[in-house]
């Protein structure tokens, strides 16, 4: 395995396990507080941890980056697509648990979009995709996270915004290393993403310890 494609393997892996811890503890404090954001949360990165370690077994196989493995046969393609789609799937989750919050109602989902052509043309469009879809429902995340923070100044709520911040900025790095098939820039924004993810779980784990009051 490549030394880029072993890095991001242990950043996903990383990634994943944070990933799961913050939803099992926004499950936890959901429980406390009823709240949509948390719930939203919870499910959404209980996805994104599933789907990272799909991603991350993926490479680990064919010892290759998703961005490297465009132009290799070999690839797990399945595999790819099931990451792919549960990343969507799990930021439109969030996406919905912050429009309710904001707006007290949830929006209609688009429909899902399918795609047609060879097996590694239909993974390369899936993929940028997936990432430009991700990246719209972060930005949409992030400014709800502004309103909702504009209304409460508390110190916990900052930190989501934050961490929900850095995401989306991991996103903008991942698209555009997709876009120009970039493995250096894909190793930074699964970086970035592993930071974002990070945040968050410090979030859930202070609101458990500061609890519902």
């Amino acid at each position: 395995m490549a030394s880029g494609a072993l890095v991001t393997f242990l950043l996903n892996i990383l990634s994943a396990l944070v990933a799961l811890l913050t939803s099992y503890y926004a499950y936890k404090v959901n429980r406390l507080v009823s709240n949509s954001v948390l719930r939203a949360i919870s499910i959404g990165f209980m996805l994104l941890g599933i789907g990272l370690v799909v991603d991350a077994g993926t490479s680990l196989i064919s010892g290759r980056t998703l961005v490297e493995s465009f132009s290799d046969r070999v690839l797990t393609l399945f595999a790819s697509l099931t990451y792919l789609a549960l990343q969507m799937v799990a930021y439109l989750v969030i996406a919905l648990g912050y429009a309710r919050a904001a707006y007290g109602s949830q929006p209609k989902a688009a429909a899902p979009v399918v795609l047609a052509g060879s097996a590694m043309v239909g993974l390369y469009g899936f993929s940028l995709l997936s990432y430009f879809v991700a990246f719209l429902l972060l930005a949409f995340i992030v400014f709800q996270g502004v309103l909702l923070r504009a209304g409460d100044r508390a110190r916990l709520s900052g930190m989501v915004l934050l961490a929900f911040m850095l995401i989306f900025a991991a996103h903008f790095v991942l698209l555009l290393s997709v876009l120009v098939l970039g493995p250096g820039l894909f190793l930074i924004g699964t970086g970035i993403q592993f930071v974002g993810f990070l945040s968050l779980l410090v979030f859930v784990l202070r609101s458990e310890v500061v609890g519902p009051g």
